[in-house]
């Protein structure tokens, strides 16, 4: 993770550089202001009146100068942060593709936005407003010095009360930080409901559970509202009390500069400065009780957004690039899912090249598990995958994934137009139309309003399921990979677009290896080889008429 800060800030060295130069030139005119301020008002009550009136023309030309400076920095705070932004997204994204769908489990739906929301945003906060911050502390150098330099006493009793008040406030952090911790794990939670209320609106209006999915929401709303609250009210007490410390501080400094000025130790402009600057002081006490908690905020998103590098492969170095592959499959004693109740066990297989296959088997028995091992969603726990005796582990996904494409049962489209769900394969709209015909599902989709153009929703449309399905495999058949996966999608299509299909697919087996998920005895019937499997291990191969001849459970499932 570090590096990637590291790498990320000094891309964004520039805009960094240029803000922080804004923020040094708003917080030194700040510091200079309260001192013209100071000796207009000495020169006033000493009667010299052109130089007050000077005084205050360069007070009026800073003035316009930090102004101008200020509506320049709305601009070169969002250079840093937007860039910020792009960059600590684009980062979020790359590793959540690295990420196996196991590993991604570890995450709720809104666990996962909120880190690419609002713990990005944090993040991304902290190190574009640290810029301002670093410029505001050093304006605690600058006046600490002026106060020793006008009195030793001003000084001390400053710079021993900020010590104070500084170690108040890391005591309290820390507590401060729990609360925060508390805080956003019950926000994830209220966040998944809430997500989970939207998603399976149909089931809880068909199961009629309304009322109990509410309860559960109103519960994990009122315990985020409660722990909100904790954070909120110990943060304010931290800054309230740190304020106070300074506010009353600043009262009895300015009758002892009374007390100096009535012995003519002390200018009366001082107490001007000093007015102003406790001020500042008091601004950056809250400032070191704002930054403080901002670190830990900072600390506690870097450790979410972190579970995203966890247990991602990053090992691109040591992966190999394969194309031009013939498409033998290998299976070689695969333990898969847990050892006490394993998806696959001890599974070995060989699955031609230039062939049309099936696995078939009762619900449970692991065909899914195949799909999802070569697809590389999740890792086997020992034995080996090997796609023409090359191990898929060490093949560079980018590489593996132009070799191997899936269409299942319940397909995901993007919230976009078909044309443009299909042309993110890469394809032209001839190409698309083109196998969208072949497919017979161009003429549906032209007598649509939009014609291609309608878009596709997951939770309903104009497109029914079935159309939805043949739209996922013509994903397949346009990104033309050398291996071809359906998984229980087939079945699920009426008699006509079945046919159509599996002809497509006997022709496109010439030169791909294409394997089915299926129970239906009438695809089953066109394969050139049938893998019957049961509780993950597999039980015998033949055409469909051997295993009917010979295998009781393959005739029990057919």
């Amino acid at each position: 993770m570090k590096q990637h800060i590291i790498r990320i800030l000094k891309g964004t060295k520039k805009e960094i550089a240029l803000e922080f130069f804004v923020c040094l030139v708003l917080r030194a005119i700040l510091l200079i202001v309260p001192i013209l301020y100071s000796d207009m008002i000495n020169y006033v009550s000493t009667s010299y009146f052109n130089k007050a009136i000077k005084v205050l023309i360069i007070y009026v030309i800073l003035i316009s100068i930090y102004k101008l400076f200020e509506y320049f920095r709305q601009y070169t705070y969002y250079f840093v942060y937007n860039k910020l932004y792009k960059e600590y997204t684009s980062l979020g994204m790359d590793y959540t593709y690295k990420n196996s769908i196991f590993s991604l489990s570890r995450f709720t739906s809104g666990g996962y936005l909120n880190i690419m929301n609002s713990d990005i945003d944090i993040i991304c906060s902290f190190f574009s407003n640290a810029i301002y911050r670093i410029a505001q502390m050093g304006e605690f150098i600058f006046i600490f010095y002026y106060f020793l330099k006008i009195n030793t006493a001003l000084f001390i009793v400053t710079l021993s009360s900020s010590v104070i008040v500084l170690m108040f406030i890391i005591l309290f952090s820390d507590k401060v930080q729990k609360y925060n911790k508390n805080r956003k794990e019950s926000y994830d939670k209220k966040t998944s409901t809430i997500s989970d209320i939207f998603s399976g609106i149909k089931e809880i209006k068909g199961f009629n559970i309304g009322r109990h999915i509410n309860a559960r929401a109103i519960t994990d709303t009122n315990k985020y509202a409660s722990d909100n609250a904790k954070y909120s009210t110990m943060y304010n007490i931290v800054n309230i009390i740190s304020v106070y410390v300074f506010e009353l501080l600043r009262l009895i400094l300015l009758i002892y500069g009374v007390f100096q000025i009535s012995n003519g130790n002390l200018e009366i402009g001082i107490l001007v400065i000093i007015y102003s600057y406790y001020q500042k002081i008091i601004d950056n006490s809250s400032l070191v009780t704002t930054l403080n908690l901002e670190y830990k905020n900072l600390k506690i998103s870097l450790a979410r957004f972190n579970k995203l590098f966890e247990y991602a492969s990053d090992n691109k170095d040591d992966k190999i690039q394969v194309e031009n592959i013939k498409g033998q499959i290998e299976f070689n004693h695969v333990l898969y899912g847990y050892r006490h109740d394993p998806v696959l066990n001890d599974f070995s297989l060989v699955i031609s090249p230039n062939s049309i296959s099936a696995i078939t088997g009762k619900t449970g028995s692991g065909k899914t598990g195949v799909v999802d091992l070569l697809m590389k969603m999740n890792r086997q726990i020992q034995g080996g995958i090997m796609i023409d005796n090359i191990d898929i582990s060490t093949i560079d996904d980018e590489s593996y994934y132009n070799l191997i494409s899936v269409a299942r049962k319940n397909p995901f489209f993007f919230n976009c137009s078909i044309k443009d769900n299909l042309m993110i394969i890469g394809k032209s709209i001839d190409e698309i139309e083109e196998v969208c015909k072949k497919l017979g599902i161009h003429e549906r989709i032209k007598s649509l309003e939009k014609g291609y153009d309608t878009i596709i929703s997951n939770d309903g449309s104009l497109l029914s399921s079935s159309d939805k399905r043949l739209l996922a495999i013509a994903r397949v058949l346009l990104k033309d990979t050398r291996i071809y996966l359906f998984d229980e999608i087939i079945e699920t299509l009426d008699k006509a677009n079945r046919e159509i299909v599996m002809k497509i697919l006997n022709e496109k087996k010439k030169n791909h290896t294409i394997l089915i998920i299926s129970r239906d005895s009438k695809i089953l019937k066109l394969m050139d080889n049938v893998i019957l499997m049961d509780s993950g291990e597999l039980i015998e191969t033949g055409t469909h008429d051997e295993l009917l001849k010979r295998n009781e459970l393959y005739k029990e499932i057919s």
